[in-house]
């Protein structure tokens, strides 16, 4: 796969969710936990945050590491908190390109695997590894995220 607008993640998530699980099409709780994946990527890519909120339980909890180039903010807790740290990382961009390599969802919670590359607004290009873990409370409302992001160099030849 390719890289895809931001717009288009959430359509690329489903051929990697159902890749090299023969029973990934009977799993409808993790479907549906990918699915709300894409809801509010596809609400981040339209500037829509307070629907993102929406996604979020009261008392989430963001966390991220990454490298210091990386001008995003670090941690958050509860909904409006949340929301707005992510509001504030995508309002850093200019351009972003992402690649889904590795999907893998069990239970409530779905870790996600992808390279990443962009520009900041002021105009420094960034290429990086991420891995994202997406926990969601019993009532589908996302309570963990958890991101690490690393520096990549080029893409290995497939």
């Amino acid at each position: 796969m390719t890289q895809v607008s931001l717009a288009e993640v959430p359509q690329a998530l489903e051929p990697v969710f159902m890749a090299g699980d023969p029973d990934a099409a009977g799993k409808a709780q993790e479907r549906s936990n990918v699915e709300r994946i894409g809801r509010m990527v596809h609400a981040i890519s339209q500037g829509r945050f307070d629907e993102l909120r929406e996604q979020l339980a009261p008392d989430v909890v963001y966390e991220m590491v990454a490298p210091a180039f990386v001008p995003w903010g670090r941690a958050a807790h509860g909904a409006d908190e949340v929301a707005a740290t992510i509001a504030s990382n995508f309002a850093t961009l200019s351009e972003q390109r992402t690649q889904p390599l590795s999907l893998v969802s069990q239970g409530d919670t779905v870790m996600v695997m992808a390279r990443e590359s962009g520009r900041f607004v002021d105009g420094q290009g960034y290429e990086v590894l991420l891995v994202q873990q997406f926990t969601f409370a019993d009532d589908g409302r996302l309570a963990v995220f958890r991101s690490v992001v690393g520096e990549a160099g080029p893409p290995a030849a497939s």
